[in-house]
């Protein structure tokens, strides 16, 4: 019984540097050369690639980081808009009035569009948990009828009648 895991020295303090994960490439050789330590010294690596998978999904971070990403993606769409409109005024692109009308019927397009993926996200969310809740119903029905009819089938007492003939047993 010896421990064979020491955990990589970090600094207690706050102001200390944190130590660089190692590449991937360390990583993949260190588990299959366990010789190799060049980069991890005597502490073998478990954690250091599991932090994603093992981090809360409804994080603070992963939140803000998701916000984020969205309102890059609109900013990046409205971007699309005003260039397309802009590239359809072609000669008429002088004109600051013209500009501005296009940049206006951009930005018309740009709130439709996203009140359209709003609404498409909202119907998706409903329809998926309006189906599922709809299938454990049938699948719960359909359980009941077999149950019935298995139980129906067990208890059946067949009269003796002049046209039924019992089968030999081999």
């Amino acid at each position: 019984m010896k421990v064979t895991y020491k955990p990589p020295p970090f600094t207690r303090s706050l102001k200390g540097l944190i130590p660089r994960p190692p590449s991937e490439e360390d990583y993949l050789k260190s588990l299959y050369n366990p010789n190799h330590k060049a980069a991890f010294g005597d502490s073998p690596p478990v954690e250091v690639y599991l932090h994603k998978e093992l981090a809360n999904p409804h994080s603070r971070a992963k939140k803000l980081r998701r916000w984020k990403s969205y309102q890059n993606y609109k900013k990046f769409l409205l971007l699309d808009y005003i260039n397309a409109e802009l590239e359809q005024l072609g000669a008429r692109r002088s004109d600051k009035q013209c500009e501005r009308e296009a940049r206006a019927e951009a930005a018309w397009k740009w709130r439709e569009k996203l009140a359209e993926e709003k609404e498409s996200e909202r119907k998706r969310r409903w329809k998926h948990k309006a189906s599922e809740a709809r299938m454990e119903r049938k699948k719960a029905r359909r359980e009941r009828k077999e149950v019935k009819q298995r139980q129906r089938l067990t208890d059946m007492v067949l009269k003796e009648q002049p046209n039924q003939v019992i089968p030999k047993v081999l």
